[in-house]
């Protein structure tokens, strides 16, 4: 099919990191915020919150909580950069999801452009495209689009895919606030929302705290930040929401997809091809 793209988002549908992102977010901002405004939350709020945010940006997540919730952060900026260092380290063994290579490139080399679209600042991208993971794939993305000044993930990356001669955009996202963007923009730029219907359990969510400290230490820009407490603090599993399959599905069709993929880790790669070839985007395999 001429003149279409693809945009995915890499963090929870290309590559499997999303148990990672929040809890590492919950880490940054624990460890940033003043000692006497920690008591007000706790890692588990933060998690969760984190998970319920998911699409938006570290610092905006960030903002988010101070504004929502409880104002216990100063440092947004401080926090937000550490995040990102902390985040990469953590998930630096993280792996595409199965097929997700191979789908990107029959998609490539049946005429369809690539476009990954991130709220992550350019310069990071950059450097991941460059890197390990990225260079598996990187072939088969026509772009990768981050956070620039006066561009940022949503209607300016919508914009610039369409201004490329793409009449057709799928846009394959798993986060409520991603389908909700596609959808409100859909008319202007023909986009279509697909829900990836990947679900997180709590006990990747443990495993995900593990590879986060394990991490800290090595990208601390100061020990001190690495009190006693934060690397003794104890999670209660059972305080920490991640939404249940029924709920996912139920959440990404109200917030607009016009397809949602379901499946386990293993399959759900599989069931995306299935629908790209009903809407002839693949020949059949």
């Amino acid at each position: 099919m001429p003149n279409t793209a693809v945009m995915w988002i890499r963090d929870g549908v290309l590559v499997d990191r999303m148990h990672i992102n929040p809890v590492a977010f919950a880490y940054a901002m624990w460890i940033f915020c003043n000692p006497a405004e920690r008591r007000r939350t706790t890692l588990e709020n933060l998690i969760s919150f984190g998970f319920a945010k998911s699409g938006f940006s570290c610092a905006e997540k960030m903002r988010m909580y101070n504004s929502e919730c409880e104002n216990i952060l100063s440092q947004v900026d401080a926090a937000a950069d550490f995040y990102n260092a902390l985040v990469s380290k953590a998930a630096s063994d993280a792996r595409y999801f199965d097929g997700a290579p191979e789908l990107l490139r029959d998609l490539d080399s049946g005429g369809i452009k690539n476009f990954i679209t991130s709220a992550v600042e350019q310069n990071i991208l950059d450097e991941w495209l460059l890197g390990q993971q990225g260079r598996e794939i990187a072939d088969y993305l026509y772009e990768v689009l981050g956070r620039r000044e006066n561009f940022s993930k949503g209607r300016d990356h919508f914009e610039h895919v369409s201004r490329l001669g793409n009449k057709t955009i799928y846009y394959v996202a798993d986060a409520i606030s991603e389908i909700q963007t596609g959808s409100r923009y859909s008319q202007d730029y023909n986009i279509v929302p697909v829900g990836f219907g990947n679900v997180i359990s709590v006990e990747r969510v443990l495993e995900a705290v593990e590879y986060v400290k394990q991490s800290l230490r090595a990208c601390a820009p100061n020990p001190l930040l690495l009190s006693n407490q934060v690397q003794s603090a104890q999670l209660d599993p059972t305080k920490i929401i991640v939404p249940d399959q029924k709920a996912v599905q139920l959440s990404l069709t109200q917030a607009g997809a016009q397809q949602v993929v379901e499946g386990t880790g293993a399959s759900l790669m599989q069931n995306l091809r299935h629908y790209f070839e009903g809407q002839s985007l693949l020949q059949p395999s």
